[in-house]
């Protein structure tokens, strides 16, 4: 071997040394890469998810816990509707939501870590009231900006009046709703859409699911059930599609908060049909049942361990003076949850809470009913007797 070929064999053993450390360094980035993006997926599960489109299949069991309580807090009644009697006591008050609604009471709202509401009127411009019927309600889109200042996350709109002004004012409601992101249950383009769960996804990975259904209108049905091709409500006059509406909810959840808009007007007594079908609700996978449309509070039961509200009665809805209150249930941070009832009152346009011996009073006449199953506590928690 000459020197060139010495020169020529050492060159190409240094190349080869070259060569074969840029492949480790090349192997040891790429493994970098997969350990980062293992770590990025494995967080990714600890970022809580509010959608109600994607639902995190992550067991709860995997994710650490939370160090404090989580509370889902839920009105009734409430109508923003410019041809009725809240929203002109709104305007010349001036003071925004503080001018129907106390301190108290907004700073529950705005302080739940989600606020749930029944919305009970149409939103648009447009449209034509529906022939015959005596109470029609319709707000102009921008009332809904009203929402934002209580601190509502989530609205039912299966209810008698969300149809009051036809498929127009109907289908302008639910884009409004759509433009300024607030979700809603209970109602759509279609029965699909009508029938489609609200899943919420606690810090910790705990899915609640949110559900809602009418059978309200006793004498003629004027706010028409969703199809598969046309909008409405979700009805439960007969309860097939709202027990299977429970039962995918349920599926995909850990707790199911079913909603139904139900009972007799301006009455404390229960219809019978609330009492066999809150049974069915229970039965298909529901773990709390929550009614409204009565205009008044009804009873709370306890039943195989989960509670009924049967009717929360008008939150903000007209001048007279009627029976309210705020529901809470809190999702423990050591596992578990708790139900309260914090007893209010509407009167002059104006809801407040109740306190001393009128709360008291008020809990012992919600109670007072044949068979209920529960009591409240001092501080205002629902317990089984």
């Amino acid at each position: 071997m000459n020197n060139g070929d010495f020169i020529k064999t050492s060159a190409s053993s240094h190349q080869k040394k070259q060569h074969l450390i840029a492949m480790r360094i090349a192997g040891l980035m790429m493994t970098l890469a997969l350990v980062a993006l293992s770590v990025f997926v494995g967080l990714s599960y600890f970022r809580p998810s509010y959608s109600e489109t994607e639902i995190d299949t992550t067991k709860s069991s995997e994710i650490a816990k939370p160090d404090k309580d989580y509370t889902v807090s839920i009105v009734g009644d409430i109508s923003l509707a410019d041809n009725w009697e809240v929203m002109p006591q709104y305007d010349n008050r001036g003071k925004g939501a503080n001018g129907i609604l106390s301190d108290e009471v907004l700073k529950i709202m705005r302080e739940s870590d989600f606020m749930v509401a029944n919305s009970e009127f149409t939103v648009s411009n447009r449209g034509s009231k529906t022939p015959g019927k005596y109470y029609t309600f319709r707000a102009k889109p921008e009332r809904l900006s009203i929402y934002g200042d209580m601190g509502v996350d989530l609205v039912t709109l299966a209810n008698n009046h969300v149809y009051d002004f036809g498929p127009l004012a109907f289908n302008d409601m639910l884009e409004s709703f759509d433009a300024i992101k607030m979700p809603y249950i209970g109602a759509g383009r279609n029965l699909a859409e009508a029938k489609k769960p609200y899943y919420l996804i606690l810090p910790d990975g705990y899915r609640v699911a949110f559900v809602n259904a009418t059978r309200a209108e006793k004498w003629g049905i004027d706010t028409p059930g969703a199809t598969a091709t046309t909008g409405g409500v979700l009805l439960c006059y007969d309860t097939t599609e709202f027990i299977n509406t429970i039962k995918e909810a349920k599926a995909n959840s850990d707790y199911v908060i079913a909603i139904i808009h139900w009972g007799t007007e301006g009455s404390h007594q229960l219809e019978q049909v609330q009492k066999t079908t809150a049974q069915d609700y229970l039965n298909a996978g529901a773990d709390i049942i929550v009614g409204g449309h009565a205009h008044a509070l009804q009873g709370i039961d306890y039943n195989g361990g989960k509670p009924i509200i049967y009717n929360l009665g008008d939150f903000i809805f007209n001048n007279g003076t009627e029976d309210t209150g705020i529901l809470q249930v809190k999702f423990l941070a050591r596992g578990g949850v708790k139900f309260y009832f914090l007893p209010g009152q509407q009167a002059n346009v104006f809801t407040s809470l109740l306190s001393g011996t009128a709360r008291t009073q008020k809990i012992n006449e919600i109670l007072s009913w044949d068979g209920s199953n529960a009591k409240i506590l001092d501080d205002g928690e629902i317990v089984a007797k």
